[in-house]
């Protein structure tokens, strides 16, 4: 019979090592994080950390790290101390004030290995400290150790301030702790409204492209005068230091040996450090694997922007949402300029047997390219020619039975008065996207598309601020109404879009995937061990209960486990006694990515596929959507 751990004396071995925390979960894959992983990927909020693309699967499953894992045991180590640093004007996080906790956990973890193989002494595990590919928060939220809070950190009774560890072993333990999925945060959301870079606007994402620990610490390519703007040197600690949970919070005492060597250290000290000195006070911090030449880069901005003028936090609120007010308000009154000419635009472009050419220069050329490929996406050949290139030599690209649409703010430079002749010369209409309706330009076209704006919304009413939304706003408008004309459905976007997510979104069945998959099924009356060896043997984590063709019934690996918690002789059952009846069913002709959201909105990884009669066809899982890039 396999060795079986106990989690009381595993807990009481943590405590020993001076763990404030230790929860212990069953090891499986978790398929739910999983997908939320994916998704923030998607979305690029690990910013430039490709390392987090690399076995994103084997992140969630613990037999990648350690093969035959049975148990998860997390550790929280809190990183408080009695002493912060002298300096007020370079401001370090707290984690840095002690021990590089890469070293101070993996060697109170292999502490407490050593305990456990004491007692224990074939177990086979392995260690983990913010190194390998375990996402070792979600496995704290499954071992009980705390839940995910709105800014992204793991909270408990301990509040926030602590690192976490895992230690993995081929033992299972005797009891494991419920898993804490849900935020205890409630409705405060006093983390979200601090972060000064808005990377909490997402509650419970982190967004690393604007977050300011990961640009300080992680980012290989640091912007040092944004960076000098911000208050901390390395790392940060504003959306923790507001949480109510760390109102109490108190220091660790076994963290005054710990302390790290530059916390003496002034303003005036960390200015002058030379490289042999830096390596010696942060010798022992994470912030020496940053390097002294990105540290003196930023202590050398900030010096030089400490006399630079300031804005406060609410002053900067407060001109960011003037900018887009104007700029809302300039788009808005578009709608009182379209007039018989955006009529006449859009006929012409529907009746035209050649192409849109639309044309601009600086940033009127940058709106103009977005334009083409929106126009070129749904139905409308277009192209774009820069009016610089046209007059040294593009011109060539205009044939007689197209039609231009020029881009221009003044209407008056002299790129477009020079291409002017060239089109009433070849007799091509002329569409004038224009901010000054007096103009050559204006004066000189077939049509007239307003975009005045009475000013910019930057500083000084200098950048194209207002005036490149409005252009933007009237090319959108025309591309819009002509997609509407066309009758340009979804499946003739999908056409034009084969290769890319939006294409497989609108064109992806689950037809198309479930029949890659073995047909996992068993009758009410099946035995555990027919069960069993359906599930494992078909590889999908779950099997259909069928009686007369149509599914009555699911039984998944979970649902064995409980079993096994639950009964002392599971093999003495029939599948349905623990089978989850009405289980969740889908037509095969549904698209994928409705099948993906589905399968979110009920928290599950597997629908079973059925035809219009309702008969049991297949399986689909959720990692066969995802392969297939929909998220």
């Amino acid at each position: 019979m396999e060795e079986i751990v106990c989690s009381r004396q595993i807990k009481a071995f943590a405590a020993e090592c001076g763990f404030q925390d230790c929860g212990i979960a069953r090891s499986r894959p978790l398929d739910e994080a999983e997908v939320q992983f994916r998704e923030s990927l998607s979305m690029g909020c690990h910013a430039g950390m490709r390392f987090l693309e690399r076995d994103v699967e084997g992140r969630f499953n613990p037999a990648s790290l350690l093969p035959g894992c049975k148990s998860v045991v997390v550790v929280a180590y809190n990183y408080l101390t009695d002493t912060a640093p002298k300096s007020d004007r370079y401001l370090f996080a707290r984690y840095t004030w002690i021990q590089d906790y890469h070293v101070l956990v993996k060697n109170l973890l292999q502490q407490l290995a050593d305990k456990i193989v004491s007692v224990w002494p074939s177990m086979e595990y392995r260690i983990t400290v913010d190194s390998s590919a375990i996402s070792e928060k979600r496995w704290a939220v499954e071992a009980g150790v705390g839940c995910m809070g709105k800014n992204g950190l793991v909270h408990n009774s301990h509040g926030s301030f602590f690192v976490l560890g895992t230690l993995l072993i081929d033992r299972f333990c005797d009891v494991y702790d419920d898993s804490l999925p849900k935020s205890d945060c409630g409705n405060c959301d006093l983390c979200v409204k601090s972060c000064p870079v808005n990377a909490l606007e997402t509650p419970f994402r982190v967004d690393a492209q604007r977050c300011v620990a990961y640009h300080n610490t992680e980012n290989k390519t640091p912007n040092y005068s944004e960076l000098a703007t911000e208050k901390y040197m390395f790392g940060c600690d504003i959306c923790q230091e507001v949480c109510p949970k760390n109102k109490k919070k108190s220091a660790n005492p076994s963290n005054i040996s710990k302390k790290s060597l530059f916390l003496p250290l002034e303003n005036d000290d960390l200015e002058a450090l030379s490289e042999t000195d830096f390596k010696r006070y942060f010798s022992d911090t994470s912030i020496l694997r940053r390097k002294y030449a990105r540290f003196r880069s930023l202590i050398e901005e900030k010096r030089q922007q400490k006399h630079l003028g300031r804005m406060e936090p609410q002053e900067i609120i407060a001109y960011g949402k003037k900018v887009i007010g104007e700029e809302a308000e300039a788009v808005s009154k578009l709608v009182g300029y379209l007039d018989d000419n955006f009529v006449k635009a859009v006929q012409e472009i529907i009746r035209c047997k050649g192409r849109v050419i639309v044309t601009g220069i600086g940033k009127s050329a940058i709106i103009g390219q977005k334009i083409v490929g929106t126009f070129n996406s749904t139905g409308t050949p277009a192209v774009f020619m820069h009016a610089a290139d046209a007059v040294h030599g593009d011109l060539g690209i205009i044939q007689k039975d197209d039609i231009v649409v020029c881009l221009s703010k003044s209407g008056n430079t002299p790129e477009i008065a020079l291409l002017i002749p060239f089109l009433k010369a070849q007799g091509n209409l002329l569409i004038a996207i224009v901010g000054a309706t007096d103009s050559l330009l204006a004066k000189e076209a077939h049509c007239v598309l307003n975009c005045t704006v009475s000013r910019e919304a930057s500083p000084n009413n200098l950048a194209p601020t207002s005036s490149a939304m409005a252009q933007l706003a009237i090319g959108d408008a025309l591309a819009s109404t002509l997609i509407k004309m066309r009758g340009f459905s979804t499946e003739d976007f999908a056409k034009v879009h084969p290769g890319g997510i939006l294409g497989r979104r609108t064109r992806l069945k689950v037809s198309d995937l479930y029949k890659q998959n073995e047909v996992p099924m068993v009758n009410r009356n099946a035995a555990m061990q027919e069960v069993i060896l359906e599930i494992s043997g078909k590889c999908l984590g779950v099997t259909a209960v069928v009686e007369d063709g149509k599914v009555v019934g699911a039984i998944t690996d979970g649902d064995l486990r409980r079993a096994i918690q639950k009964h002392q002789d599971i093999m003495s059952l029939k599948a349905a006694d623990i089978m989850t009846t009405r289980p969740k069913t889908i037509h095969g002709n549904t698209l994928a990515v409705d099948a993906l959201q589905m399968m979110k909105d009920h928290q599950i990884t597997n629908i079973f596929v059925v035809d219009d009669g309702g008969n049991y066809q297949g399986v689909i899982h959720i990692h066969d959507i995802i392969k297939e890039g929909i998220y």
